[in-house]
């Protein structure tokens, strides 16, 4: 973990320093800050109005009593790309736009969700009555009840 940090922290920021210098070698320094701020702009523009739109969205699903937890995630992945074009540079610009896009963030979220599939393991335990499936004893799995006594103690 410590080496992938290590990686963002020092390794992005010089490759977006990199290509800045490049591109205003070719192109010149005038034309080089004008792209950083073109793409300010740009961003800004279409960070506010999709959050508006995923705002509103939430605020639909919320009416309808209905949890809209991949819209949360679209929410953060919005305020992360505007977090990534306030730096400038292109790589982080071009992540920060490919994250501003609906198709992206989805793209996005499926890397995510594989990603935290393949990390955990889900059993699934009969319900009280059901058959116990064939499985070999593991002495780490205690079979029990959940009894709530709460019920009990406020008749008291």
């Amino acid at each position: 973990m410590f080496g992938r940090l290590l990686f963002l922290f020092i390794v992005v920021p010089l490759v977006d320093l990199f290509l800045l210098l490049w591109i205003s070698k070719l192109t010149g320094l005038v034309a080089t800050i004008g792209l950083v701020v073109i793409t300010g702009v740009i961003g800004a523009s279409l960070a506010r109005r999709q959050g508006a739109f995923v705002k509103g969205q939430i605020k639909d699903r919320l009416a309808q009593r209905q949890m809209p937890a991949d819209l949360l995630g679209d929410g953060a992945m919005i305020m992360f790309a505007a977090g990534l074009l306030l730096t400038p540079g292109l790589l982080t610009d071009l992540l920060g736009f490919s994250l501003l896009l609906p198709a992206g963030r989805a793209f996005y979220k499926r890397i995510l969700a594989d990603k935290f599939k393949s990390n955990f393991q889900v059993h699934q335990f009969p319900m009280p009555g059901q058959r116990q499936p064939n499985r070999q004893h593991d002495p780490n799995i205690i079979d029990g009840e959940v009894l709530d006594r709460s019920s009990d103690r406020s008749s008291d």
